[in-house]
């Protein structure tokens, strides 16, 4: 009598386990995890994103990510979850055999947030039995593939995913290069596809979608053009000056162009980048106004006061850049065209206002005139600041256009957001770099007159 009410009793154990499991299993599948697809992703993606779905062909690495919300009403939490997403893709035209890569100096990573927004993982976790680089020939895949065993990595700091709980997958690609763009044709598209299994281990492998991914050619052509305007403009600059439209530059010209170009090197790679840009990109819109840029301003204004002559920005700007690549960088010519694309504009407004740059005086085009002359020039109040907002305007925009528009697609194949960053970075930079410009006169004016004085 007793074996059969142990045996009835373990019968009844067992289909309400299997019962409670089946229910878990049902109310898993009856909610559905959303799933946001995107890259690709670079560093600063909230101040400089990329353009969605855009890659500039040769691009080493980018990144894409994949998140994961299980939904706040669902009834239970979710105990398997896996995903496999495209490393490869496929082009969608006939005349291109292109694909991605996966790069293998990074693997695949997982991260899991609580419906509050904090880590429940203490580090990204990868490798081993959590993320793999796979190669699969058979259905549904026939390609290589980032796989995320996410179920592993809920095992691993002991816990499910609870209803709101957020899952951020994360991996990297490396483009093709130009010469798989056909001729005649500026870009491909490949599309990546994503798979995923949740609720349980046998449930069945769902495709969730695709990714079309635009891979365009570098504008290399803009950067070409702008190379020839800065040579052709500097060169007509320096003619002017043989011609005697103002007087060439002196050795004294020369070497404070220099000095003041070394101390910009310093404020920005020694003493900006390891002590004060890490504490001012903490503040709100420091970095879009261009906080930390204003003692390298500062000295921009006081080489343009000193020397007043046209070029002088330029001359500066190329100082810094070529210690900059020197100490920090490595030598690219093609970075040679950068100091004049922003420092051009500047000197064309110093031909302009002449002699009386940064002071109230009602003169233009006028370089080499008497000083009797000069002192009988009427005066407009204020005059000396406006110079101060246009010259900083003038070298914050060029800066900031040619560097997003050129010099990173071309250099760095980057294909930033540019309808975002026009904004929230390029008008922002200016703006922040007219205000210290004005800020900077009277402080020039003040070391101009000490050197007269010296």
């Amino acid at each position: 009598m007793n074996n059969r009410v142990l045996v009835f009793a373990l019968v009844l154990l067992t289909a309400l386990y299997i019962s409670t499991a089946v229910n878990v299993i049902n109310a898993q599948m009856e909610a559905t995890p959303t799933i946001e697809i995107q890259g690709p992703i670079g560093g600063w993606q909230e101040v400089k994103p990329w353009r969605p779905w855009t890659i500039v062909a040769g691009r080493e690495r980018f990144t894409i990510e994949i998140y994961i919300t299980w939904p706040k009403d669902a009834k239970t939490n979710l105990t398997w979850l896996e995903i496999w997403a495209d490393a490869k893709g496929e082009p969608i035209s006939n005349d291109t055999n292109a694909t991605f890569q996966p790069y293998q100096g990074a693997l695949p990573t997982i991260l899991i947030y609580d419906e509050h927004g904090n880590l429940i993982t203490e580090k990204a976790l990868s490798g081993e039995k959590f993320t793999s680089w796979l190669s699969i020939s058979e259905e549904p895949f026939r390609t290589d593939v980032a796989y995320f065993n996410i179920t592993a990595a809920m095992e691993n700091v002991s816990c499910s995913i609870k209803p709101g709980w957020r899952v951020e997958l994360a991996y990297v690609l490396s483009a093709p290069g130009e010469d798989a763009i056909p001729q005649g044709k500026n870009d491909i598209t490949i599309r990546l596809r994503f798979w995923i299994r949740f609720g349980s281990k046998k449930a069945g492998i769902q495709f969730v979608g695709y990714r079309d991914f635009r891979v365009i050619r570098p504008p290399i052509m803009r950067l070409y053009i702008v190379i020839g305007l800065a040579v052709g403009v500097f060169v007509g600059l320096q003619a002017l000056g043989y011609l005697g439209f103002f007087k060439f530059y002196t050795d004294t010209d020369l070497i404070t162009i220099a000095l003041i170009g070394a101390l910009q090197t310093v404020w920005v790679q020694i003493i900006g980048r390891q002590f004060v840009f890490p504490i001012l990109d903490r503040i709100p819109f420091s970095y879009n106004f261009a906080v930390g840029d204003f003692p390298y301003i500062l000295l921009l204004i006081i080489a343009i006061a000193i020397v007043r002559k046209p070029g002088a920005a330029s001359l500066a700007l190329f100082v810094y850049n070529i210690i900059s690549e020197i100490g920090w960088y490595g030598i690219n010519p093609l970075w040679w065209a950068y100091p004049f694309a922003q420092g051009l504009p500047v000197d064309l407004y110093l031909l302009v206002r002449g002699r009386a740059i940064f002071t109230n005086k009602l003169s233009f085009f006028k370089i080499t005139i008497p000083e009797e002359e000069f002192v009988k020039i009427r005066e407009f109040p204020g005059l000396r600041f406006i110079d101060g907002l246009i010259v900083g305007f003038l070298r914050g925009f060029f800066m900031q256009l040619s560097l997003f528009q050129i010099f990173y697609p071309c250099l760095f194949r980057i294909e930033y957001w540019w309808e975002y960053v026009f904004w929230w970075l390029v008008i922002p930079w200016a703006i922040g770099n007219s205000i210290e410009a004005a800020i900077s006169v009277p402080i020039a004016e003040r070391v101009e007159k000490a050197i007269v004085f010296a």
